[in-house]
């Protein structure tokens, strides 16, 4: 089969939610396309630019309308978020179903030199900072003291980081609203400072409680970012740099169960806890170093393994191993349930007996798909709560009040 009689049978927007997370086709039509933001790592954007659309034969094309004025079909997509080109033809047949067997590709399509994966996850930590001695002394007039008295409280004890030291954490004194009124947390909503590799604050991000049914009922985010223009940094360990691997979590506060429960497993793994399924690592700590992964199992999931797999190896990981997903619920719905010494002993197991990553398609160890949806019931298409590319932030730039804080690290909130 030819790349153009290939290209003809690829649906565009499911390659778009596949690779990059299901979110960021939120918006597009499955037969006419649409405007979103960019996906692709190196040229994230706020606002709307980028087509999906049909060109007159029907084949799905895609282009950017400022940023690199970049535009092409699902194969130069694909080698625009850092496939290289012979692996990106494998996957594109993938995508498309078809067997490699009769693949012959195109004698007039020039070489293309895939993106550097390192560049898109460095372009995300450009945006990323610790936070400043100013942003630092607002935070006293933001946070009270947690208690088991109000739900934010409450809601860490179930996850079994209540009174813990690693985390500093607190509750929002009043509500957190825009400069135009839009409410973005209620008062008592949980909030918890994003700890760099360098042991310093990179962040303040809020959780607000609820079930997703209560919280779009309300217009309200399930995270935002109280201190503005800091990105969307991962969460690190305690003490990161010195331990004989590194873990990297989907989630932040997954991040700190694990770091909390394999700590008292005896374990001396560095864990980072990344923004979501978008979310970009740290590259410190990661060169000559085992680099264990862990994500949701799930179409999201599966996608951000392989990126952050391929940023790893990038990187100059020794090797790159993938935890098995637990069936139970998140690491601190475990971390809660179990506690956090039994849950330890458990992510322990599942760490020892973790299988090697293998790049791209051929033999690729990636996580299993949970409620797989065919493509032609076009599921992937619905508001999923996914980030859809490297360190986008749920909601951040809105911090006007300010006050005083004089710790880097209150922990145990």
């Amino acid at each position: 089969m030819r790349l153009g009689d290939l290209l003809d049978l690829v649906h565009l927007p499911n390659v778009i939610a596949r690779e990059c997370g299901p979110d960021a086709i939120r918006g597009l039509s499955r037969e006419r396309g649409g405007v979103i933001c960019d996906p692709r790592p190196s040229q994230r954007e706020a606002h709307p630019s980028f087509s999906v659309y049909k060109d007159p034969k029907g084949r799905w094309r895609w282009k950017r309308h400022g940023g690199d004025e970049a535009s092409g079909d699902a194969l130069t997509f694909l080698e625009a978020i850092g496939y290289r080109p012979e692996h990106a033809r494998e996957e594109l047949a993938r995508h498309a179903g078809v067997s490699l067997d009769s693949w012959t590709p195109s004698p007039s399509r020039p070489a293309y030199e895939a993106p550097d994966p390192l560049r898109a996850v460095r372009g995300a930590l450009q945006r990323c900072a610790p936070l400043s001695p100013e942003d630092l002394g607002r935070v006293h007039v933001l946070l009270d003291y947690l208690s088991l008295q109000n739900a934010a409280g409450r809601d860490l004890q179930r996850r079994g980081l209540y009174g813990w030291q690693g985390l500093g954490a607190g509750q929002l004194r009043r509500d957190f609203l825009t400069q135009d009124g839009r409410m973005l947390a209620h008062a008592g909503a949980l909030a918890f400072f994003l700890r760099g590799p360098d042991g310093k604050p990179w962040g303040l991000k809020v959780r607000n409680m609820g079930t997703a049914d209560a919280l779009q009922a309300s217009g309200l985010d399930r995270y935002v970012y109280r201190i503005g223009r800091h990105g969307a940094p991962a969460w690190c360990s305690p003490k990161y740099g010195q331990g004989a691997g590194v873990l990297i979590v989907e989630g932040e506060l997954n991040g700190a169960a694990a770091a909390r429960a394999l700590k008292l497993a005896g374990s001396s793994l560095d864990v980072q806890g990344l923004a979501g399924a978008g979310g970009a690592p740290f590259l410190t700590g990661l060169q000559n170093q085992t680099v264990f992964l862990y994500t949701d199992p799930d179409t999201a999931g599966a996608a951000c393994l392989e990126r952050v797999a391929r940023v790893a190896h990038a990187a100059g990981a020794r090797e790159i191993r993938v935890v098995a997903p637990f069936s139970e619920g998140d690491f601190c719905d475990l971390c809660g349930t179990l506690g956090a010494a039994v849950f330890g002993g458990l992510l322990m197991e599942r760490v020892d007996g973790a299988d090697y990553w293998q790049n791209t398609i051929t033999g690729k160890n990636a996580l299993p798909v949970i409620n797989a949806v065919p493509d032609e019931e076009n599921r992937l298409l619905a508001n999923w709560q996914y980030s859809s590319g490297w360190g986008e932030s749920d909601t951040s730039g809105w911090a006007t009040d300010a006050g005083g804080w004089d710790s880097d690290d209150r922990g145990g909130w």
